[in-house]
Order: structure tokens, then C-alpha cells, then sequence
């Protein structure tokens, strides 16, 4: 197959980069939303949520799915590969795992706050489902985060060794 050529190599990585900033920048945002501040009536505890959902939804589903397509992009197009380093498998597997988890687990968490607080008002606080929903996006927001940050760490000192101790890129 056709590599890119050294121009198209860098209108990749200016665009990965730019995406992966999205998608961390975003990450980072909702948790500071969810811990830095209180909601003191339902219509703020509401707003509150509708942001998050926004941030979700425009900065974290942006960022994560187009960060993935150029990451095949790479993949194919470049000399790096699928699997030719360890640290690209790590990067592929945090990546995966990140997306899954968060439209199977984060964003439903915090669809199904939006409605409890909808139906209750401030009586959401006290409801089972809305503190468990609570307290798995704060721990899961948190990780999630980090793993984003330990990404771009592991992209730029591209650590462990080649698979097949070819670290020619």
C-alpha cells in the first residue's frame, strides 16, 4: 500500500494531535465540571448536566472517534503500523477501551442523570441511581482522564521496545 508522503505525514499528525487535544481537553474539563462545582437548585444541578452532556457529545465523541480514524489512517498510510511497537498496541487497546467504556457506561450513566433529575428536581440528590450514576462518572471520569494524559506521554517517549526490535520510526 501507498505510504504518505513526508507533507501528508505532517497534516496527519497536526490533525491527530489536534483531535487527541479535543478529546483530552474535554475529558479533563467534565472532571473539573464534576468536582469544582455545586449545583443549589434543580434547574443548576440540571445545567450542570447538560453541560457535561454537551462537553460529551461535542469535545469527547469528536475527539475520540476522529482521533481513532486517523489512528488507522496511520495504520495504513504510514510506516508505523498496527502492532509493529508495543507502545502503539498499548495506545490501540487504552483507545478502544476508552470509547467502549464510555458509550456503553459514562454517557448512559449520564443520559439517565439528566432524566432522574428531570422527573425529581433537587430531590435527585438522595436517589439511588443518581448518587451510584454519580460517583461511577466521578471515578471513571477521573481514570479516564488520566489514561488520556498517560497517551500523550506514551506517544511522545514512545516507550518498550519494537516487537520485532525494528525502531527505525
Amino acid at each position: 500500500m501507498k505510504k504518505l508522503n513526508p507533507k501528508g505525514l505532517k497534516v496527519l499528525k497536526t490533525l491527530h494531535l489536534i483531535f487527541a487535544m479535543i478529546w483530552t481537553c474535554g475529558a479533563i474539563a467534565m472532571v473539573l465540571i464534576t468536582f469544582l462545582t455545586d449545583a443549589e437548585s434543580a434547574d443548576e444541578l440540571y445545567m450542570k448536566n447538560i453541560i457535561l452532556l454537551a462537553i460529551d457529545n461535542w469535545l469527547i465523541i469528536t475527539g475520540a472517534m476522529t482521533s481513532l480514524a486517523i489512528g488507522i489512517i496511520y495504520g495504513i498510510f504510514t510506516n508505523w503500523g498496527f502492532f509493529k511497537h508495543r507502545w502503539i498496541i498499548v495506545k490501540w487497546i487504552i483507545t478502544v477501551v476508552e470509547i467502549l467504556f464510555g458509550t456503553f457506561a459514562y454517557h448512559p450513566w449520564l443520559t439517565e442523570n439528566l432524566d432522574i433529575i428531570g422527573r425529581l428536581g433537587e430531590a435527585a440528590v438522595w436517589n439511588e441511581d443518581y448518587l451510584f450514576n454519580l460517583k461511577m462518572m466521578e471515578i471513571s471520569g477521573f481514570f479516564q482522564a488520566g489514561l488520556l494524559l498517560f497517551l500523550i506521554v506514551i506517544s511522545v517517549f514512545k516507550p518498550w521496545k519494537s516487537k520485532k526490535n525494528n525502531d527505525k520510526n
